[in-house]
């Protein structure tokens, strides 16, 4: 192992419900190098299997040469952080996690273990947003599986809209999508909606013989991802001219944008700097949708500046890591 020039570095973790990736960067923010690991939600892993992913990271950072004693701040945005407890438990797991990889990178050094940069977590939009505005202040949306909204002021304070998963939430989002194109067409094959050909769609792109198999396949076999690969479809059939699909899709524009007027509503008064970044494979992959998102929000929202993601979470993340320094 060839050890890396040791100025200080810093780490950032983007941890999510399937996976987390780490990205180590110099103090002037040089990428020095990344890795990847398994999920870092405390909901729905234990808390020794979250700080055994933690470890993995981290023993994948100094592998590539970097030393402990060097590291000068880290911060881990991660799914699950919620309130005070989530950040609490995801801190307590981050510290143990690094004291154990610092410990074992240098077993020469007997109190290795004692190493402990300032260290930050917080939800996982936060380090999104700050990587993808390359800034600590300002708004995201995300639309993907899920969709939240997140807002940022230059001083910390920080709220959120959405994000509270399928169950309770995620209007908008390519589930929400997805989900809304198998009911109403459901509810259209009898007579309760717009006539659509929603329910022959989905059946087709699932691979179901007749409507009775909706029911095994929503209820006994859940999969969440899978409903949602169906978004593109529901997406397809409003540009050829479905009317429902085009209500669902309208309806979806709506909720997005609904999302980033409660964030503003509520911190809009003290972010000095409002830039808001459209996130995530729902928004990217559908230029209509977000044109039809951006064209809401600049009526809802007069002055706010809709700009491209400049980077990803991982070097947010990074970025608050040296933030915290100079608080």
């Amino acid at each position: 192992m060839t050890t890396k020039p040791q100025e200080g570095w810093v780490f950032g973790i983007d941890g999510g419900g399937t996976s987390s990736r780490l990205r180590a960067e110099s103090m002037s923010g040089v990428m020095l190098c990344e890795g990847s690991s398994g999920s870092t939600n405390i909901n729905s892993n234990s808390l020794e299997s979250v700080i055994d992913t933690l470890v993995s990271l981290l023993q994948g950072a100094f592998a590539s040469g970097l030393v402990p004693q060097a590291c000068r701040a880290g911060f881990m945005g991660s799914a699950g952080v919620d309130g005070e407890s989530g950040t609490r438990t995801m801190m307590e797991a981050l510290g143990r996690a690094f004291s154990r990889a610092a410990a074992a990178a240098s077993s020469g050094d007997a109190h290795a273990g004692d190493m402990r940069p300032v260290l930050g977590v917080g939800n996982d939009a936060e380090p999104a947003l700050v990587g993808a505005l390359a800034d600590t202040e300002g708004y995201l949306l995300i639309a993907g599986t899920g969709s939240i909204a997140y807002a940022r002021a230059e001083s910390g304070a920080s709220v959120r809209a959405g994000g509270w998963g399928h169950m309770l939430g995620d209007e908008g989002s390519a589930y929400w999508i997805a989900f809304q194109g198998i009911v109403r067409g459901l509810r259209s094959s009898e007579g309760r909606d717009t006539p659509t050909a929603a329910l022959e769609a989905a059946l087709d792109h699932f691979g179901l013989a007749d409507p009775q198999a909706l029911i095994p396949f929503v209820y006994a076999h859940f999969d969440k991802a899978r409903i949602a690969s169906f978004a593109p479809r529901v997406a397809a059939m409003a540009a050829g001219g479905d009317l429902l699909a085009r209500a669902i899709m309208e309806q979806a524009a709506a909720e997005l944008t609904a999302l980033v007027v409660s964030v503003h509503r509520q911190l809009g008064s003290i972010v000095k700097r409002s830039r808001l970044a459209l996130y995530g494979g729902l928004l990217e992959k559908n230029a209509e949708l977000s044109v039809a998102v951006a064209d809401r929000i600049a009526k809802a929202v007069p002055g706010m500046i809709i700009v491209k993601p400049a980077g990803d979470a991982q070097a947010g993340a990074c970025r608050l890591a040296r933030s915290s320094l100079l608080a």
